[in-house]
Order: structure tokens, then sequence, then C-alpha cells
């Protein structure tokens, strides 16, 4: 028997046109694959439109071979999901996979990959920097190419928080690109990193004297800007701003930064915080 939802019960939290536009879509997808399925239509109708609604945005074409290609749910899981839980990511990637399985056949089982058990505190290692370096090189449009950078600079650069990223203007960066001013809570001057100087120049340079410093068409607030950006044509390599301050917290244990110095440019209370990093720290 057939458990069904009916067509008005299922509302998501998205734009009103946004759902207009993938709204047929996917309640096809569920009334194809609810009976094929352990999951009733209630369990699978937002992970679908989830996915659904990342690969329109994505630019890429809604259709069952594209949306629930295994290797695109595993970047929209690895992506776009990167702030959620494990036992979430978990729950919607095991959905995600019986309708991809459904659709495309078993032949989809065998593509599925287990979720990385990366500790979002190991720091990134030199192959992975440079990944990194090179996908921010690779954007297409110069807003990208130096948004990515200064994404990079802020985090590898600084060690700035994800929210501290969001929020940081031009206006905090110095005219030579050497420190950006962080307000709030944790309010403290951060000196860049030699090597990331560049890039910031470049982005201050393109946005001028007071503009955001990531995404000049943000509005500010958006707590899920990093993972959207990375998650469009992102890096193999999981850009995480937590491991992106990992690896700068790293970078200034191995080279004997004063440790009260550091918990203030870092904006830390207290060592205890640093416990994390510590287990990946060169001798």
């Amino acid at each position: 028997m057939v458990r069904e939802v009916s067509a008005t019960a299922y509302r998501p939290k998205l734009p009103a046109d946004d759902w207009a536009a993938i709204e047929e879509y996917v309640r096809s997808v569920i009334h194809r694959v609810e009976p094929e399925v352990v999951y009733s239509a209630r369990e699978l109708y937002p992970a679908v439109t989830q996915l659904v609604h990342f690969t329109r945005t994505s630019s890429a074409p809604v259709e069952d071979d594209v949306v629930f290609d295994p290797v695109h749910i595993g970047r929209f899981i690895n992506h776009h999901l990167a702030s959620y839980n494990r036992a979430s990511r978990n729950t919607i990637r095991a959905r995600l996979r019986r309708v991809s399985e459904t659709l495309l056949g078993d032949g989809a089982a065998g593509k599925f990959k287990a979720l990385g058990k990366a500790d979002a505190s190991r720091p990134y290692v030199r192959a992975e920097l440079a990944v990194l370096d090179a996908w921010a090189w690779q954007q297409r449009t110069i807003e990208r190419r130096t948004s990515a950078g200064a994404l990079l600079a802020l985090g590898l650069g600084a060690g700035l928080t994800g929210a501290e990223i969001i929020a940081a203007r031009t206006s905090d960066i110095t005219d030579d690109g050497t420190s950006v001013s962080v307000h709030g809570a944790a309010s403290r001057t951060v000196p860049l990193l030699p090597e990331w100087t560049a890039r910031m120049r470049e982005r201050t340079d393109f946005i001028g004297s007071d503009g955001w410093v990531f995404r000049a068409e943000q509005r500010g607030g958006n707590v899920n800007l990093i993972t959207d950006f990375a998650s469009r044509k992102g890096p193999t390599v999981q850009l995480q701003a937590r491991r992106m301050r990992a690896t700068w917290l790293a970078h200034h244990l191995e080279t004997g930064t004063p440790l009260k110095q550091l918990l203030r440019v870092a904006g830390l209370r207290s060592a205890e915080a640093l416990d994390r990093v510590l287990p990946f720290v060169d001798e």
C-alpha cells in the first residue's frame, strides 16, 4: 500500500518562487519511488527537496541521472550540509541513496562512498592546501576568484571563524592587506600570514573601501554562505572554516608564537580551546 502525502500537505521552507520551480519534479520523484523504498513520503520530501533545490541553484539540469547521481549526492552531503551533525547527514544520505538506487538501478549503489571521518579540528596538509589554492585561482569570474582568495586569506591567513569571515568588511582590512580588525564579542586585530596578503589586497582593490570581503552581493548574517559558495563547483577537498582556523592555529603553535599572543589574536579566552588542535601539531 502506498503511503501518500496529499498534494497540498508538504510545503518546504523555501522562497515561493523556488518551490514553484521544483515542486512538480519533487512530487513526481516521491510518487515514483515511495512504493519501492522503506521510507514514507513524509520522510522523503525534505531530503529530496533540499537536493533538488541545491541542484537547481547549482545551474545543473534537474533530471534523474543528474540530481540522483551518487557523486552529485556526495557533493551535496559533504559541502552543502557540512554544518549538519553527522547523524543528520547520515539520515539524509541514506534516504537519498535509496531514491538513487530506485531511479538509477542497482549500479548506483556501488558508487556511494562512506562519509569521511575527518575531524573538523584536523589541519589541512600541504597537498590539500594546494588543492584549495588552485580551486580559488580557477574561479571563472573576478568576483568569485577574489572572493575565494579572500575566503582562504581570512581562514588560513588570519584564522577567523566562519561567522567572522562572513561579517568582515573591506574597511576592516589595512591598506596593505596585512591585518584585519574583528568586531563583536571577540574584537581584536589579527595580522595575516605574509603569504596571504597579496590575495587580500587583490580583493580589497576589486571591492573598494567599504564592501563585503567575502561575497560582494551578500546581505550579511547568512550562516550558510561559505557552504553554499563552496558547494557550487567546489574543491575536491572539503572546505570548512573550522579546518582553516585549525590550520592557522597549528601553524602558529609550530612556529613558536607566544601563547598569550596567540590567544589574543585568535580571540580565545583560555589555552584549553587549543586542546583539539594539539594532537595534530608537530613536536
